[in-house]
């Protein structure tokens, strides 16, 4: 066999064995570790933000059912807790409802390292209060008071309501989103309590009127979700209104994809995905799987707006109808 030759068989011999790794051969390629991996196979370690919960385990189980050799462990954390274990290499990957701040950036470049990074979806911070409680929308100033002082709103008959204030875990993404994007470091009244997670908060609404939870939407988008069957008769979203006059004139937005995508809910964030593994590694291959079809179905499923939708083509045939 000439020289030429037998090179090509080994390049396709190479080609047949990178094509079974990606397509989920019986017997893995590589070793089933966290060091030697493949976008397919290995163990993968993900710190991800609470509030995406349910659909980071979502996107996790979907992953893990196509690729049977794949091992994804997932760990809710802190924003900066999951940021911390991607600059320390204790993880491979996290997923945070925030761009990198330059302090961060700033750190891994000090380490000449650049995380990768896909945005995949959209969600937002969201208000529930009691289902009795009577208050239905808080325009953006009301919500600035009533995060920096004792507040009290008038409701629909114009009667003073004491309304207090719930976080739903100390140092989370949404306390800090708040301080940063709305307070603009204003601090925090002492009418506001945190609590230890987002289910205690959720539970304390449910039980108590007059108290306001600032939460991630994530955590009740799915209409088919138990959670959210069991609290939709006991736990209502607040609107949020453009101006003072927003109750009145109806410009007010409640979170959901169609008001993250217009742009017109004001609290809305971007869930980020960032991995400092290289691009033949599980991290990239579960990366590239929840922006892809797959995983960006399941957020729309479970209702928040992923970044990259699949175009739908419309045909349309305007020949004359033949009505003979």
């Amino acid at each position: 066999m000439g020289g030429k030759h037998v090179a090509g068989f080994i390049k396709g011999i190479l080609l047949c064995a990178i094509c079974l790794l990606y397509n989920g051969c019986s017997t893995p390629y590589f070793k089933n570790d966290y060091e030697d991996n493949s976008p397919t196979s290995g163990k993968l370690k993900v710190l991800y933000d609470e509030g995406l919960q349910l659909h980071v385990e979502n996107q996790a189980y979907t992953f893990m059912a196509h690729y049977e050799h794949a091992s994804v462990q997932i760990v809710p954390a802190s924003e900066d807790e999951a940021v911390q274990a991607l600059y320390n290499d204790s993880c491979k990957l996290i997923i945070i409802s925030r761009p990198l701040n330059e302090k961060e950036r700033k750190a891994f470049s000090s380490k000449d390292m650049t995380p990768a990074y896909s945005a995949v979806a959209k969600s937002g911070v969201a208000l529930i209060t009691n289902i009795n409680t009577p208050i239905d929308v808080l325009n953006k100033q009301q919500v600035f008071d009533l995060l920096t002082k004792p507040f009290v709103c008038k409701d629909s008959l114009s009667n003073d309501t004491k309304l207090s204030v719930l976080f739903d875990k100390k140092n989370s993404s949404v306390m800090h989103y708040l301080q940063d994007s709305v307070l603009k470091g204003e601090k925090f009244s002492s009418n506001c309590t945190v609590l230890g997670s987002t289910l205690e908060s959720i539970n304390f609404v449910a039980k108590n009127k007059n108290t306001i939870a600032f939460i991630d939407f994530a955590w009740l988008s799915d209409v088919d979700d138990s959670l959210y069957k069991a609290n939709k008769s006991r736990v209502k979203f607040i609107a949020i209104g453009k101006g003072p006059q927003a109750n009145k004139n109806n410009e007010y937005e409640y979170p959901s994809p169609n008001s993250f995508k217009l742009g017109t809910y004001p609290f809305t964030r971007t869930v980020y995905i960032y991995r400092r593994s290289g691009e033949f590694s599980l991290g990239k291959g579960f990366e590239t799987f929840i922006a892809g079809p797959n995983g960006q179905t399941s957020f729309l499923k479970q209702g928040l707006l992923p970044t990259k939708q699949q175009e739908r083509s419309i045909q349309i045939n305007t020949a004359p109808l033949n009505t003979h």
